[in-house]
């Protein structure tokens, strides 16, 4: 492994003059770069770990292009290290846009959500696996879709359809995690299949819905092993029924329990049956711990988590938007622990 390139006008592979640091992170440098053959700005990352003999994938790599994946202007080797050059996004990622605890909204998740299934199958059709699948790398484009983006990890499939084990620790597959959690020691490190990639998507989409990673706090791959089955409803108890399976079998601890592969997973969020009311998670009001807005049409309803006073108890109150009149048959006090299911309950009353 070898110290990041200095931003300072530095010249890579005779053609990338970098201008400016993007940032960095535990696999690399990104930089804006001017390309002197093609007199252009772009986007150069280039990767912290070195590779022995020829970058097999980079061919690969800049022959990928089509709807959804953020164009790749060239790819190879820089002092044994590789670099992939892009399109320059200007217009943020997916994490730009998640508010912490509260998310996106359910329409703009799926349909985020969706767009980068399809771009992740393109990559797939090419026999690669991406490897990093996560909100930073989900870029966003001036028409406000989704570009499947940083590619410097992606690898190609063996004949068992495998590469190596990779990946961010909040995205990251069981399986894959397996490899380095404490007592596990497994021999075989090419455990990273389509199914890593699909648990990739689908955890994205939790953190898109709950404004938080599946796994609370996971840090290590021995978190990501050890943890439980997460469920979107304890964390997102406004999210539909027929979401809530399908972001959940796209995350089953067990990999052939989840969709077998990208597209799949885009087709299932595309065949789901839409609510009467769509409710959203919004920043809970002055007082209160949690509150959600309902629509239908021009209807807004208001549904409100708000502590007693009591340890451990809160009121639910619900109420139309506009006149602020009460809908008695979602009010109710409960225990903090039986709060999402008694936050579903309110929903229902009100649709």
């Amino acid at each position: 492994m070898t110290a990041p390139i200095p931003p300072t006008a530095q010249i890579v592979d005779g053609r990338y003059e970098i201008r400016k640091a993007l940032g960095s992170g535990k696999f690399g440098e990104v930089y804006e770069v001017f390309d002197h053959y093609l007199k252009e700005s772009c986007a150069l990352k280039i990767h912290k770990q070195t590779v022995a003999g020829p970058w097999t994938e980079a061919q690969i790599l800049k022959q990928l292009d089509g709807e959804y994946v953020l164009k790749v202007l060239n790819a190879g080797l820089a002092g044994g290290r590789p670099y992939v050059v892009t399109d320059l996004a200007t217009h943020g990622t997916i994490a730009d846009q998640i508010d912490p605890d509260v998310g996106v909204p359910i329409s703009t998740a799926v349909r985020w959500a969706r767009q980068a299934c399809q771009g992740v199958a393109r990559i797939h059709d090419q026999k690669l696996l991406h490897r990093d699948i996560k909100p930073e790398n989900l870029f966003i484009n001036h028409r406000q879709d989704v570009l499947v983006g940083d590619l410097g990890l992606a690898q190609l499939q063996d004949a068992n359809r495998l590469a190596d084990a990779a990946g961010s620790i909040p995205t990251m597959a069981p399986e894959v995690a397996r490899i380095g959690a404490p007592g596990q020691n497994p021999t075989n490190l090419r455990v990273y299949g389509v199914a890593a990639d699909v648990y990739s998507l689908g955890a994205t989409l939790f953190w898109m819905f709950a404004g938080a990673q599946p796994v609370p706090g996971a840090s290590s791959y021995g978190d990501v092993w050890s943890a439980p089955q997460p469920d979107v409803w304890d964390v997102a108890p406004h999210v539909p029924q027929g979401l809530r399976d399908i972001v959940n079998k796209s995350i089953a601890r067990d990999s052939v329990e989840r969709y077998a592969s990208a597209a799949a997973l885009d087709s299932a969020l595309g065949g789901r049956s839409l609510p009467a009311r769509e409710w959203n998670r919004v920043q809970p009001h002055t007082g209160h711990e949690q509150c959600f807005s309902g629509t239908k049409g021009h209807s807004c309803i208001e549904v409100c988590a708000i502590p007693t006073g009591v340890r451990t108890q809160l009121n639910i109150i619900a109420r139309h938007a506009a006149s602020h009149r009460a809908i008695k048959a979602a009010q109710r006090t409960v225990a903090s622990s039986g709060l999402p299911a008694a936050l579903r309950s309110a929903f229902h009353a009100c649709n």
